[in-house]
């Protein structure tokens, strides 16, 4: 059963074609890891499958209901109140964290789940509380964005995400902001969610996280995904050139 799907997919910015004819399904428990070189057009993708920003062309149906659709050559997304339904089984990790710097984690969990889902206050603190036991920040329910680690800032952020119990998690290089030193512990919670069949897409730099975490991994290059498989097939032994250059070079660093 597909989660996600995205068809003939188009996007620019002025005269800048960041996206061209992008077609992408993800089906439920899979994790699909997207690397590409910078500029490939891999975080406008993401970014346009949560919404926050909108393609010229294309279908994107998520959950089985079409978010956005192709008519007479132009895409329609959903009226305002049905897409922020939509998206609420949508989490987003962005690369910056993006908390709110005046809140307490804890605050920063439970705005969302009270002020959009609803939920009792009481109910929404302790959930949020064993979110932060599960990505191993208990002690930290009443610390603020700037007594935090970059690595425990994203955890934050994650949890943040899962306090909506979304049905798919995106997440925009979640490790570029990081000291190498810090990386790790960011991408054991989402090894651990993979475990838990969360799906989950993963726009990343991270090749030896993409090779043990993701079950498929696609290249974009200049807007186009040119090649998906397999992370032991596309990482080791890719059919396109451009792709053996791209890892050849990484490898070379």
């Amino acid at each position: 059963m597909n989660m996600l799907e995205v068809k003939h997919l188009y996007k620019s910015f002025g005269t800048t074609d960041v996206l061209k004819d992008v077609n992408l399904t993800l089906e439920k428990g899979e994790v699909l890891a997207i690397i590409g070189p910078s500029g490939s057009g891999k975080s406008t993708l993401l970014r346009c499958i949560n919404c926050l920003e909108r393609a010229e062309k294309g279908d994107i149906i998520l959950d089985n209901i079409p978010i956005a659709t192709e008519k007479d050559g132009h895409t329609e997304y959903l009226k305002e109140d049905e897409l922020r339904t939509a998206r609420l089984h949508l989490g987003m990790v962005f690369q910056n964290f993006n908390l709110f710097p005046h809140l307490s984690v804890l605050q920063n969990l439970t705005l969302a789940p009270i002020n959009v889902d609803k939920k009792d206050p009481e109910q929404a603190k302790s959930e949020a509380l064993i979110l932060l036991e599960k990505v191993g920040l208990s002690e930290k329910a009443d610390s603020y964005p700037f007594e935090l680690s970059g690595g425990q800032a994203q955890r934050v952020a994650i949890a943040r995400a899962l306090a909506m119990d979304p049905d798919m998690l995106c997440f925009d290089e979640p490790t570029s902001a990081l000291d190498p030193e810090l990386t790790g512990e960011v991408l054991a919670v989402i090894k651990d969610l993979a475990k838990e069949h969360m799906t989950m897409l993963i726009v990343t730099h991270e090749m030896g996280f993409a090779k043990e975490v993701a079950t498929e991994v696609c290249f974009m290059d200049n807007g186009i995904i040119l090649e998906r498989g397999k992370p032991q097939e596309l990482l080791v032994n890719p059919k396109e050139e451009r792709i053996r250059s791209f890892l050849n070079k990484l490898l070379s660093v």
